[in-house]
């Protein structure tokens, strides 16, 4: 039986593994890849994942865990039973490391949880990480595409309309920093209004939750817009924009001449 237990993070979050009992997955690796007998353990070693490992992280470890002569040192149990990431067609995202979210669990009718999975190679954690908690644009773009998901799974009627969402009002409340381990979103739809099938609005409220801790508390409008009507809204728009601007363009060089010619 295991007498120990250590959490796994992404090497981005290498300074919360600093004084813990944690590490990240490229000192796991060491560790598996040291000759046999080099390890001093007389019982297996539960390792938790953590927040920062992507699918293909978490499956290489595994392969190489598999082959090391040190894999009866590690309980590496609870990795085969990870929640599943949400796919591209109910995220919106082209690259599967953008996917923060698992798929949405629904627990009434207007109510779901998802597992925040970040992986450290996501856009969101390109630069600017402290190494300690995770910053709170992540879990804006987590709720974000949870709406998305919850949207695209439960309330899409019509799968014959190809939608576009827009994001019309949010807030966000940090309570608490938030750290690499396991988290829920918790989101709760407080009004919706999906009679047009062509246009869906939702209000949704969200809670990410760590460690039975409320850590930021988040407030969602959005609507679900087909995406042809959507897409006429914003060429028109953009043409406007364009003309506006070139406008202003024309008006601020007219007065540098004039204003050279002056002096």
């Amino acid at each position: 039986m295991s007498n120990r237990i250590i959490l796994v993070v992404g090497d981005k979050f290498a300074s919360y593994a600093i004084g813990k009992d944690a590490m990240t997955v490229s000192q796991l690796k060491g560790l598996l890849a040291l000759p046999d007998q080099m390890l001093s353990m007389h019982e297996s070693t539960t390792l938790l994942p953590g927040q920062g490992m992507g699918d293909h992280c978490i499956e290489e470890v595994l392969t190489i865990a598999e082959q090391s002569p040190n894999f009866s040192c590690f309980d590496f149990s609870l990795w085969r039973h990870l929640p599943k990431r949400a796919s591209q067609s109910i995220t919106h995202k082209h690259k599967p490391e953008n996917t923060l979210i698992s798929h949405p669990r629904q627990i009434n009718e207007n109510t779901f949880e998802l597992q925040l999975l970040i992986d450290e190679n996501c856009e969101l954690m390109s630069d600017h990480q402290s190494g300690q908690h995770v910053q709170g644009m992540i879990l804006i773009e987590a709720v974000r595409q949870a709406t998305v998901a919850i949207t695209e799974t439960h309330f899409i009627q019509n799968k014959e309309i190809k939608y576009a969402f827009v994001l019309n009002d949010m807030s966000v409340k940090y309570n608490n920093f938030s750290f690499p381990v396991n988290a829920s979103i918790v989101c709760r739809i407080t009004n919706k209004d999906i009679d047009n099938p062509k246009r869906l609005s939702f209000t949704i409220e969200a809670d990410v939750v760590q460690c039975n801790t409320c850590v930021s508390s988040l407030f969602f409008n959005i609507s679900a817009i087909d995406k042809l009507r959507i897409g006429r809204q914003e060429e028109m728009q953009a043409k406007k924009t364009q003309k506006r601007y070139l406008a202003h363009a024309y008006s601020d060089l007219a007065s540098t001449i004039d204003s050279q010619l002056a002096s």
